[in-house]
């Protein structure tokens, strides 16, 4: 199973962002599950706020690029927000550093390590890719099928894909605990139910007295 953050973990890495710019980055790759590269290769033109998605010029395994979606209406407006500020031109990079350069893969690499490690995050799960698989887990958990979640990360084969569909032994207690069983909930024990069988007015056996008696049969049978 990949390394996920979970969403008090995801919460807390936003929060200890310090910057408008740190914030986005991290937001945009949660919700859009890109590869570190090609955030870091973004340009302003490529963020179409009329249609809400953006076009990846730089994709792996895709020389004509590809499309992710953006339907989330308060990031297209921090995009809009951050892009105002900066007044830059639709060909200039999206992210840039402090020296106004544009932002590298190293560079954002640090910023999530760093606020990762401000928030009390593992420190194994202080990476951009972590964020990719973040993106993976929960667009699953939200019901979205393989196939449209393969074209949105670029895999070259859904088998790829479908490895995030291994769970954790938490994720499985979590849904179990969710989806009983039938028969499984609130049977309360066996002392419970014959102290309750015995304080009716008619006398009734309880469910485990009776698989008793009914072995003590099946052995007098056998003997």
């Amino acid at each position: 199973m990949r390394k996920y953050l979970k969403l008090d973990e995801l919460k807390a890495l936003m929060d200890a962002t310090r910057r408008p710019r740190d914030h986005l980055i991290i937001r945009l790759m949660y919700e859009t599950g890109m590869r570190l590269g090609e955030v870091a290769t973004l340009k302003v033109g490529d963020i179409d706020f009329e249609l809400g998605e953006i076009s990846i010029q730089h994709a792996k395994w895709h020389e004509e690029g590809r499309k992710v979606p953006l339907v989330s209406d308060s990031t297209l407006a921090m995009l809009s927000e951050y892009i105002g500020m900066r007044m830059q031109q639709k060909d200039g990079p999206l992210f840039v550093s402090n020296l106004h350069c544009p932002l590298t893969r190293r560079g954002i690499a640090h910023m999530i390590r760093k606020c990762g490690i401000a928030a009390g995050v593992d420190i194994d799960k202080c990476h951009p890719h972590v964020l990719r698989h973040t993106h993976a887990v929960y667009a699953l958990k939200a019901g979205i099928d393989l196939r449209t979640l393969q074209q949105n990360l670029g895999h070259s084969t859904i088998e790829t894909t479908a490895i995030y569909l291994t769970m954790d032994i938490d994720d499985r207690k979590e849904i179990y605990a969710a989806h009983p069983l039938p028969f499984m909930q609130s049977q309360g024990t066996c002392t419970e139910k014959a102290s309750s069988e015995n304080s009716r007015e008619v006398p009734e056996m309880a469910s485990c007295d009776f698989d008793k008696a009914h072995l003590g049969t099946s052995f007098v049978l056998l003997g």
